[in-house]
């Protein structure tokens, strides 16, 4: 019974997980870097990624920089979700089209990014990957993943002053979904510890 509850817990999970579009968000902070930096600068990211439509939007805002940011991009692949490492820029060097530079606060809320074209990505990435098909499919595999993260980058700390690992935010839907299925489950779970073995 245990089996058969946790097979429909993962189905149901991943059944959602993967619906288009996936919206991710990150907080942004020194301490996210790789070394940490000591930096007062903050900032949330939010990205809605279609695999469906092969497309990507971005709302990022950010203050309190120790100095002008120079660069802002995401960065791929981690090795695993939620690794420490730093790994190469996916998206446009030296920042996303149109995001402010030279600034110590900002919002930046993009255009919606055609995933089949290779103004989002630094060109590194699709030579890295062998090509544009599968620069887009690394990148949307990244951000489904938690391989992903943003980071920006200031001119007193050129190696990124900071930055967060993207991560899929669950819709309340399959929220709710996930804790009524547990419920049944913690309920079903404890009928079977009162019955008598058979």
């Amino acid at each position: 019974m245990k089996r058969v509850l946790l097979v429909a817990i993962a189905l149901l999970y991943a059944s959602g997980a993967w619906a288009a579009p996936v919206t991710l968000s990150a907080a942004l902070s020194g301490l996210n870097e790789n070394p940490p930096v000591a930096s007062p600068g903050t900032g949330l990211a939010t990205v809605t990624v279609d695999p469906d439509a092969q497309t990507l939007q971005l709302v990022v805002t950010f203050s309190g920089l120790t100095s002008p940011d120079a660069a802002a991009h995401i960065h791929c692949c981690l090795p695993s979700p939620f690794a420490l490492n730093n790994v190469g820029v996916a998206t446009t060097v030296p920042a996303f089209p149109g995001f402010p530079l030279g600034v110590v606060s900002g919002t930046y809320t993009s255009p919606v990014f055609d995933l089949m074209q290779p103004l989002i990505y630094n060109p590194a990435f699709i030579t890295l990957q062998g090509g544009l098909p599968q620069a887009e499919a690394a990148l949307i595999a990244g951000l489904l993943n938690n391989e992903t993260y943003l980071n920006i980058h200031t001119m007193l700390n050129p190696g990124g002053e900071i930055r967060g690992i993207l991560s899929p935010v669950p819709d309340e839907s399959e929220t709710l979904s996930l804790l009524g299925l547990g419920i049944v489950g913690l309920i079903t779970a404890r009928k079977m510890r009162r019955s008598p073995a058979a």
